[in-house]
């Protein structure tokens, strides 16, 4: 089998599975026209090198295709179609200091407020949509790609729960909606009925196509500028995505205020969020209010390393969970 063609059939077998895998076909391509389209058997080390030793490649994408790649191959070899590859070896990974801003109740109040205000009239999606898309972000801590990418059939207000498909970072899952988003959920949708919107989309662009990731993203800086939300302590400017860690970080310090057990409720935060595991959803611990340290340290004494997951009576229960 030659690469081109396994590379048609790898791709479509996990663009079946649900997944975009946009960013894996274009790796798997640019692959194809570094080495050419060999054979799979005749494909050795150095040209996994000749591809990843490209100048200026980051250490994060390296990273990526280094994995891309070896999925590929695993899979082939799998099947018998090529001899096992042995890899190069991959780079370390990179601890990232980003944090992300935690939106106060109050700003996302006044974004709210101002998203129903039309910003111009080449707009192409309606501020309508916009509000209910915020809101729907912040309320289901969803990803950006993953509200463009809902579908009308993938939202169930009778049974209040949405639909959203897997990706390569996070978990397929359906959950359950709290009351008064199925409530805006509802209004939204009695809109776009009187309105005539028909899309396959459940939030359409107002000719019905799909929105991107960046004409959402552009929209959403209007109406953050027009909150007038400064920029955060690092100088950075407050972003869309970070509604999803604003979700999180709400959820838990209401359960701190309520004394929850967050033993048990972290584990379902991360299923709700997709996480593939409990390491992405311990990261919004630190990012709670310093009115909660208190809480928090008892629930993580500060010892050396100061990670909660040390303790050994909270490892037995989440491991058992």
């Amino acid at each position: 089998m030659r690469l081109e063609q396994a590379i048609n059939h790898y791709t479509e077998r996990r663009q079946a599975e649900g997944i975009s895998f946009a960013r894996g076909c274009r790796t798997y391509r640019a692959f194809g026209r570094t080495v050419g389209d060999l054979t799979l058997n005749d494909i050795q080390v150095h040209h996994v090198l000749q591809f990843l030793g490209r100048p200026a490649i980051s250490a994060t994408a390296f990273r990526r295709e280094h994995g891309l790649l070896r999925h590929f191959f695993e899979y082939w070899a799998a099947y018998g179609a090529m001899a096992s590859l042995h890899m190069p070896p991959n780079r370390s990974p990179r601890r990232s200091y980003f944090l992300p801003y935690i939106y106060s109740r109050e700003e996302l109040r006044s974004l709210l407020q101002s998203a129903p205000t039309p910003v111009t009239r080449n707009d192409k999606i309606h501020h309508k949509t916009l509000r209910t898309a915020l809101l729907t972000l912040y309320a289901t801590g969803a990803t950006v790609s993953e509200l463009t990418r809902l579908g009308t059939r993938d939202v169930d207000l009778n049974n209040g729960s949405i639909a959203f498909p897997g990706s390569q970072l996070h978990a397929a899952r359906c959950i359950p909606i709290v009351k008064d988003l199925v409530r805006v959920m509802r209004q939204y949708v009695a809109w776009k009925g009187q309105g005539g919107i028909r899309s396959e989309f459940f939030f359409p662009r107002i000719d019905g196509e799909e929105i991107s990731v960046r004409m959402l993203r552009a929209h959403f800086e209007r109406v953050r500028a027009i909150a007038n939300i400064p920029l955060n302590e690092s100088g950075s400017r407050p972003c869309l995505r970070d509604l999803r860690p604003t979700f999180a970080v709400h959820r838990i310090t209401s359960w701190i205020a309520r004394k929850e057990d967050l033993n048990r409720m972290l584990p379902a935060l991360a299923a709700y969020m997709g996480n593939a595991g409990l390491e992405s959803t311990e990261r919004y611990l630190h990012l709670a209010p310093e009115r909660f340290r208190r809480a928090l340290d008892k629930l993580s004494p500060p010892k050396v390393p100061p990670r909660w997951r040390n303790d050994p009576a909270m490892l037995e229960f989440l491991i058992n969970f």
